[in-house]
């Protein structure tokens, strides 16, 4: 059997839900209508006088509004130098002798003039007018309004053995001029040949550098990495010599030989892990292998028992490193 509802079942309520959507309707009433009413409600802010505030502001200023205005800069100008409130006196000027007042005198700044100042303690030199515009505080405008008024006078030159030859009296007088002008000075320099020999086990530094194309770095490398192999086996080992040109030791080969052996040798059976690791034949990994394999099998006989280790060499390293085992 078929029930029927009527149109009003659908729209009954409860007392508890009627109750309920009048309170939802009061509530989204009294949110739409507080926007209205709140100006009502609240008092306006007084207002505010801004200029009887601009004028107790002024007063606690050391400066006027007009001075305030003309000394302001902008952010990306501030610290940039401005040109001292002296009067700009244009004159002749030897910037290698000028002093500071004399540059403020010019229109720079006081501190452009002690930046010039600091630059000179240090050793800085003018030589020529472009010179003084690498000061980093000179502006593009101050070097063109100077560099008429800019005057170097050349340098001259001085033999220091004609001073020295006048007598004790110009002793002083022959010393500086010596240190004044020890770039124009003639120094003492060893002539170096093509057919001068030199041991690579026993030559000094000075040695090294009696032949050409070796000066006194490349001949400090040669010998230090010489100390630390224990001497050379061979002329063909200069070349490993850290960063030394091909090209120079193909022109200083002709003039080296070996006469005196190796010097040092490494005892494998006696030698610590830091005395294996120090040779440059060996790297750490390397010389942990052979220093394991000795505490482990005991000490080495000859050349073969060495061979005997498997991992970590190749035969090349054998044949450098064979020379400098000893098995004492």
């Amino acid at each position: 059997m078929r029930t029927t509802y009527s149109l009003q079942e659908y729209f009954y309520y409860t007392r508890l839900e009627r109750n309920a959507g009048i309170v939802l309707c009061c509530l989204c009433a009294a949110v739409w209508l507080f926007p209205l009413a709140y100006p009502q409600l609240v008092s306006p802010p007084p207002n505010i006088e801004f200029n009887e505030a601009k004028v107790v502001a002024v007063s606690f200023s050391p400066l006027d509004e007009k001075e305030e205005s003309s000394s302001y800069q902008p952010l990306a100008f501030r610290g940039r130098e401005n040109q001292s409130p002296r009067k700009v006196v244009l004159f002749a000027f030897d910037p290698n002798t000028a002093t500071k007042s004399d540059f403020e005198q010019l229109g720079l700044s006081a501190r452009t003039a002690q930046t010039i100042l600091n630059y000179r303690a240090k050793g800085g030199h003018f030589y020529k007018k472009e010179d003084f515009k690498r000061i980093y505080s000179i502006r593009q405008e101050d070097y063109a309004r100077l560099e008429a008024y800019i005057q170097i006078p050349p340098k001259p030159f001085k033999n220091k053995y004609d001073d020295a030859s006048k007598g004790a009296d110009n002793q002083g007088v022959a010393t500086r001029a010596a240190y004044e002008d020890r770039s124009f000075a003639p120094q003492n320099f060893t002539k170096k040949t093509a057919s001068t020999m030199v041991d690579i086990n026993s030559a000094s530094a000075e040695d090294w550098q009696q032949i050409r194309g070796i000066g006194p770095g490349w001949a400090k490398r040669i010998v230090n990495f010489r100390e630390k192999l224990g001497g050379f086996n061979s002329t063909a080992q200069v070349a490993e010599t850290f960063g030394l040109p091909d090209s120079v030791f193909q022109k200083a080969l002709p003039q080296m030989q070996v006469s005196a052996g190796l010097f040092r040798k490494i005892r494998l059976n006696s030698a610590t892990l830091d005395e294996l690791k120090a040779h440059p034949y060996l790297n750490s990994y390397q010389a942990t292998i052979l220093f394991n394999f000795r505490q482990q099998h005991g000490n080495f006989a000859d050349m073969a028992s060495v061979k005997k280790i498997k991992g970590g060499f190749k035969e090349e390293d054998w044949k450098k490193l064979e020379p400098y085992f000893s098995f004492e």
